[in-house]
């Protein structure tokens, strides 16, 4: 099995580790315009399995004649969320199977043209969405029918540090979209719009304490799906939300009420800028994950009726930076998850050709154990709970 992996940032680098590790990938191909990452990748993991090449994913002629000369049989996109559906278009074209880390609402509509090139797309396939996503399918499909959904993930450093208690693995900007843009949720059996940083609670975590979450647009495909799914299809409430520490949503609403995040450009000493590519520029030195340690947590409810009885699932998940890799616990949770599907690809164990939303791969209860029982041999354990 040969895979190739665009994108050598964090997730990427995390993502062609494991592979290189797994018996039955032969050959591992990194692709990245920074050459620096791609030289940093390869020295630190020294194996004949793989190769770089520098490529501009953006470049789509380019990015076609490497897929064709490379004929892989399955391609990781670890890139930023701004180029992907690109990218993504170049590769449905080219007939290769994709794992794709973010997610775009406009890719659900390659799904025709995906099962005319014979392919697998896999979007949104990191931990959340993702892993949420398989994790809903995969308590609906125990379900006759799911009344209740409710996902809360978070990625925090293991030390809250001021100004926000946070540390980013992705861009800022990307952040701060998720904190303006309005939020899809299904409210009373219906989808429905709310403000991003509302619906604000507190949760307690064992394993970590006291802790608050909010409403973020991280339901991805479930939007669009949910109705296509019999257990899911009459589904009243379903949420996802964010996990932070105490007091991060109100110092993010008092960044926003005091204009810090507006994108309209303001003159200062005649130079034009948005306060928030100026808030983005000052705060992303201060934010970066750098040599910090990091935990994820995840806790998914699904409440239903089986067998004629009321029945909630709760899946729980915290998991800590691996010490001994060198790696943070949200670059493992997100890139092994996609290293796992894309493996399920190129061994044909995934079959159904098109657009195949995540949760669609955790209603196949068989497939599904399978992706628990290769995270659990990455120390990723989820916890079940069943309720009657």
């Amino acid at each position: 099995m040969k895979i190739m992996v665009l994108g050598a940032g964090m997730m990427g680098s995390a993502a062609v580790k494991d592979l290189i590790k797994s018996n039955i990938v032969s050959e591992v191909v990194l692709a990245s315009k920074f050459k620096k990452e791609i030289d940093n990748v390869a020295s630190k993991i020294g194996s004949e399995k793989l190769s770089t090449t520098i490529i501009d994913a953006m470049d789509s002629a380019a990015l076609s004649r490497l897929l064709r000369r490379e004929d892989v049989d399955v391609v990781i996109n670890a890139l930023p969320h701004e180029i992907s559906l690109h990218v993504l278009r170049t590769e449905v074209n080219e007939e290769v199977n994709v794992v794709d880390l973010t997610f775009e609402d406009e890719c659900m509509s390659l799904h025709q043209v995906a099962q005319e090139k014979d392919v697998i797309v896999v979007p949104g396939c990191g931990v959340a969405p993702g892993l949420s996503n398989m994790l809903v399918g995969y308590a609906a499909g125990k379900l006759e029918k799911a009344r209740i959904v409710k996902i809360m993930v978070g990625g925090l450093p293991q030390k809250p540090k001021p100004p926000l208690e946070y540390r980013i693995v992705f861009n800022l900007e990307s952040v701060w979209q998720e904190y303006t843009e309005k939020v899809r949720i299904v409210r009373n059996g219906k989808v429905v719009e709310v403000e991003a940083l509302s619906g604000l609670e507190e949760i307690y975590i064992p394993e970590i304490g006291e802790l608050e979450c909010f409403y973020t647009d991280g339901l991805a495909s479930l939007i669009f799906t949910y109705k296509e799914i019999e257990p899911l299809e009459n589904v009243e409430e379903m949420c996802e939300k964010t996990i932070r520490y105490p007091g991060h949503a109100q110092k993010i609403k008092t960044l926003i009420e005091c204009g810090l995040l507006d994108t309209e450009p303001i003159e200062i000493k005649s130079v034009k800028i948005s306060p928030r590519e100026f808030l983005t520029k000052l705060l992303t030195p201060k934010l970066q994950l750098r040599e910090e340690k990091d935990f994820t947590i995840m806790k998914i409810k699904v409440v239903g009726e089986a067998r004629g009885e009321n029945v909630e699932y709760i899946y729980n998940l915290v998991d800590y930076y691996d010490e001994k890799e060198k790696i943070t616990s949200m670059a493992r949770t997100t890139a092994y998850t996609a290293s796992i599907i894309a493996q399920l690809i190129g061994q044909g164990k995934i079959t159904d050709k098109g657009v195949i939303p995540p949760e669609k791969i955790g209603l196949n209860q068989r497939i599904f154990q399978r992706v628990l029982e290769e995270l659990a041999k990455r120390n990723i354990m989820i916890r079940e709970t069943e309720t009657i």
